[in-house]
């Protein structure tokens, strides 16, 4: 588009163009909140200047010489717009550059939808020519825009030459995974020595708040003295450290407790998830496996006997194990597993049969599309969706492609050592194995030519003599994994599990490229996926308090998880009898008991008022409602006051919270003191101080027969009930 010269629209074009002079744009690193750039700020030692003051005299604040890249101690050193000329070929943007930054143009219509021009201008340092658009009916305005990020990376061109990165590869340090992001905001909070442009800077280590707060994304729930650990250690030290550690397996468990109760039920596989979540050390893998157990839908709602306890016990150790591992195992595994064979109806699922006028089941086949791979519709890098030249949404799949991905899952029956000939499919009924794989009888398989998505074409048998079922099943696999659409997909939906509801574009896309490769060749290394999740900026600048779009509702069941994990008692005996019978029903939610293969709520779903007027969606308001508010806080309130866990006759609950440090706080150091540890354990820090009040006359109020116990469970029960509490920014 080029823009037409008449006065009114020349006009809008210098207007414009002089704006980045004045109003400075929004720093991308900007852990301090205060508006400039932290990486300026160590390259010119700026770190104690006020935004707002001109400290040069040069006639431009020390934001605005940020947004610029200017040195804030030379008056020479300073943004100047040279001449806006009209030409034959469009409007000229003469400006003196500064070495290193970039610019470029964006023009519009209406000053509410911008476009980037075709130039950008990396400067040398001198003068500098922008050429806007010129002889097309339609571009009305144009503005002058300072600072791309042409890695998407989420450092800017200038930020990444002041730290020596590479500004068209999002991974400039070798040998790390997780790119540039993730190793700055781990550079930034690792308590060494960072050296800038010359300049060096100490870096602090997270304060206990910050990591509080980190550990609300990153574990189930966390004490003291884990919150003191990753406050000691740094986020990224931590998150290596957390990748050495095993997993907290809950299948032994499991047969431990078929070994030794006649009646084992589904309450079981959960008395081992508990057992786990309490003593495990596996914080981070405990927290992923829960968070892809939301994508990778499998419930006991929809299973009985073995499946859903050996089965799905196994399903959740088998999401453990691949936490730290690759997505492609994840997608494979979850494809073969018999519990999910038998929810989704791929187990025993055979190959057509025109005299019994039988088809295979395309149950599976099209969730493992629209739900654990691609989605529905095409999607550009960021997530968002793509669209055709007329401006419509691009279907990922049709018909056809579900019934020739039903014909790949053909064959599949029970696995183990007991199946391990080639045995007639009539005769595996009873031989029910569910800690195995899938295997896959030539004799049930469609060995047809398939179409899969986007050309790929699966040989027959007959063109391919040496084909086996299996080839079919890690083509398919393959044809997925390398889909365009897995990154932005799966990454989405894991931000929306670990940080906030609405994560922008950006994010999205910074994540997901590091999906698409770790720096190594390597796509789908969710290590690197983890920390460039939890290491982004959006996750861990201080920056989300003052955003209203920031944060999630968290689930109910995991309030009730970081509730029993933060204040419960670590039993002395071996077994965590914590049972949630009537949880799914009272909160909404209980740990692997969605009632759709949708889980509990969707991604996209969007809370009708203010925030679907913001364009905002919010997954777990999906299962807010007048009953399930009022249910969860009698959960919560009861437990606290009355204990919680297993009734044991004539002894009441078997857990109670007695919070013994909390005690020992407050007899020690008075109110406040035993105030602020709630805040750090359970706001990080942002109890606002009507609810610290609110708090406070609780504690001054209570009973007079309240034991000191029962008068802390009090408090913690009105910052359950806070909004600092109930909603994660």
């Amino acid at each position: 588009m080029r823009i037409s010269l008449n006065s009114e629209s020349l006009f809008a074009a210098f207007f414009l163009a002089l704006l980045p002079a004045f109003v400075c744009s929004a720093a991308l690193i900007d852990m301090d909140r205060d508006g400039m750039s932290d990486v300026w700020e160590v390259a010119f030692d700026a770190q104690e200047l006020d935004p707002g003051v001109d400290t040069d005299g040069d006639g431009q604040t020390n934001l605005q010489e940020s947004s610029h890249g200017t040195d804030p101690f030379d008056a020479q050193s300073r943004f100047a717009m040279v001449a806006l000329e009209a030409r034959s070929d469009g409007v000229a943007f003469v400006f003196d550059g500064v070495e290193n930054q970039s610019y470029y143009l964006e023009e519009s219509q209406n000053l509410l939808d911008w476009q980037a021009g075709e130039e950008l201008v990396v400067s040398d340092g001198g003068e500098e020519t922008l050429l806007g658009s010129h002889g097309e009916a339609g571009v009305r305005f144009m503005r002058f825009r300072v600072g791309a990020d042409q890695d998407y990376d989420g450092i800017s061109d200038y930020e990444e030459s002041l730290l020596g990165y590479d500004p068209f590869s999002p991974h400039s340090i070798s040998g790390y995974s997780g790119g540039d992001m993730a190793y700055l905001m781990d550079r930034f909070s690792s308590g060494e020595s960072i050296t800038i442009k010359g300049q060096q800077m100490q870096a602090p280590k997270p304060t206990m708040e910050e990591a509080s707060r980190f550990l609300s994304q990153a574990a189930l729930g966390a004490n003291m003295d884990e919150i003191a650990s990753v406050s000691q250690m740094g986020y990224g030290a931590w998150i290596e450290d957390q990748f050495t550690r095993g997993p907290g397996l809950i299948e032994p468990r499991v047969h431990w407790w078929r070994e030794n109760d006649d009646n084992v039920f589904f309450v079981h596989r959960r008395y081992a998830w508990w057992e786990q979540v309490m003593s495990s050390d596996d914080l981070l893998r405990q927290r992923m496996a829960t968070a892809l157990g939301e994508v990778y839908v499998l419930s006991d709602e929809a299973l009985d006997g073995g499946a859903a306890v050996e089965g799905m016990a196994h399903f959740y150790d088998m999401l453990l194990r691949h936490s730290f591992g690759n997505w492609r195992d994840i997608l494979r595994d979850v494809s073969l597993h018999p519990a999910m064979g038998f929810y989704l109806s791929h187990l025993q699922n055979r190959k057509a049969s025109a005299a019994e006028n039988r088809f295979p089941d395309e149950n599976f086949a099209r969730e493992v599309m629209q739900l654990f791979s691609i989605g529905l519709f095409e999607l550009n890098p960021d997530g968002s969706r793509a669209n055709d030249a007329q401006g419509n949404d691009i279907p990922t799949y049709n018909n056809e492609d579900i019934t020739n991905f039903a014909r790949v899952f053909t064959g599949f029956s029970y696995g183990g050592p007991n199946n391990s000939t080639n045995v007639p499919w009539q005769f595996l009924f009873g031989q029910w194995v569910w800690n195995a794989p899938m295997k896959v009888w030539l004799e049930e398989h469609d060995t047809e030519e398939k179409h899969l998505l986007r050309g790929t074409v699966l040989p027959s048998f007959a063109d391919d003599p040496g084909r086996t079922p299996m080839d079919d099943f890690e083509d398919a696999m393959d044809n997925l994994y390398f889909h365009p659409n897995v990154g932005p997909f799966i990454i989405y939906r894991l931000i929306q599990r670990l940080v906030k509801s609405n994560p922008s574009p950006e994010y999205v896309r910074r994540v997901a490229q590091v999906f698409d490769d770790n720096g190594q060749g390597v796509r789908g290394d969710m290590q690197a996926v983890i920390k460039a999740i939890l290491l982004d900026v959006e996750a861990r600048s201080l920056a989300a308090y003052d955003d209203p779009h920031a944060g999630r509702l968290r689930e109910p069941y995991l309030r009730w998880t970081r509730l029993v994990k933060t204040f419960g008692e670590t039993t002395t005996g071996e077994n965590y009898l914590i049972p949630d019978w009537s949880h799914l029903e009272e909160m909404g939610q209980r740990i692997m008991s969605s009632t759709s293969v949708f889980n509990f709520f969707l991604p996209d779903y969007v809370v009708p008022g203010e925030m679907a007027d913001a364009g905002l969606v919010g997954p777990e308001f999906q299962i807010l409602t007048s009953s399930t508010a009022i249910s969860t806080q009698n959960i919560y309130g009861n437990a606290m006051m009355w204990g919680y866990g297993r009734w044991m006759e004539g002894n009441g609950h078997l857990f109670r919270f007695n919070f013994p440090d909390e005690i020992a706080l407050l007899n020690a150091d008075g109110l406040e003191a035993l105030i602020d540890r709630l805040d750090l354990l359970m706001t990080h820090g942002q109890l606002r101080d009507d609810t610290r009040q609110l708090v406070w006359d609780v504690y001054n109020n209570r009973p007079g027969w309240f034991s000191q116990a029962q008068s802390i469970s009090m408090m913690v029960k009105v910052i359950l009930m806070s909004p600092e509490y109930a909603i994660f920014r």
